[in-house]
């Protein structure tokens, strides 16, 4: 497999995952501001739900044929799989507080850094999720 880093971070971009992307980023935000409106906690806890939804609409475009992936199923699928995996995503995130109070202390420049960073953890952290859930349904066979 050849690595294209420029191409592949604008691939959003492109026709084959824009509107999917776009879609889960409004029915995301659509859902969170209604659990807001109860409170602030279950807004969060649904954005802790949802967090994964991009990640699994990257694998299931890039995996199926035809293509055809929709946007509220990555949604649910991602709220199942966060199932159990919320205090440990929320911890992660906490992790990044002192990095981002130093990226602030620096003018900003280190975001630079930081972004990427944070980014590539959250990958790994879907990453891990995802093998776990493939072995804990291989357990499940026997």
């Amino acid at each position: 497999m050849r690595i294209e880093p420029f191409k592949q971070a604008f691939q959003i971009f492109t026709k084959k995952y824009f509107l999917g992307t776009f879609f889960i980023y409004i029915i995301t935000g659509f859902f969170v501001s209604l659990w807001t409106l109860l409170l602030i906690v279950p807004g969060i806890i649904k954005t802790i739900f949802y967090s994964q939804a991009y990640f699994i609409y990257k694998d299931h475009k890039t995996l199926t044929e035809n293509g055809k992936v929709s946007s509220l199923d990555c949604i649910t699928e991602s709220r199942k799989m966060m199932n159990g995996h919320k205090w440990d995503y929320f911890v992660l995130q906490l992790s990044f507080i002192g990095w981002g109070i130093l990226s602030v202390l620096s003018l900003g420049i280190g975001f630079l850094w930081l972004n990427p960073y944070v980014n590539v953890t959250y990958a790994a952290f879907y990453n891990n999720l995802t093998e776990n859930s493939r072995f804990d349904e291989s357990l499940d066979d026997f």
